[in-house]
């Protein structure tokens, strides 16, 4: 999905289609975070999905507790990436080196 919003906002710049940068971004974060949902359920469920695979139950103990606080990443990344990939389009780059250096340092 970013590669696609990376090319279609690219896309809509290049050919003075600026409303469709919005759009474009607006319909790949409820996309995102539409996929972030069954995602989030899966993960979840990944303590007895990895029984289930034949894991022991120690590993797959250890592993949800990881992987449980992966879920809001889910939805941070899906918030993010259009966002990013739409500001890309346009060559504005200093909100995000902005946000590297103040995170960063």
């Amino acid at each position: 999905m970013g590669s696609a919003v990376e090319t279609l906002c690219g896309q809509a710049y290049g050919v003075h289609k600026y409303d469709m940068l919005g759009v474009y971004m607006q319909r790949s974060t409820v996309l995102l975070m539409a996929t972030g949902v069954p995602l989030a359920v899966i993960y979840a469920f990944s303590r007895p999905i990895l029984v289930l695979l034949g894991e022991s139950p120690e590993i797959a103990s250890a592993a949800a507790v990881f992987v449980y606080g992966l879920v809001p990443q889910i939805f941070a990344y899906a918030a993010n990436f259009p966002i990013q990939k739409f500001l890309q389009a346009q060559s504005i780059v200093a909100p995000s080196a902005y946000t590297s250096a103040a995170t960063s340092g």
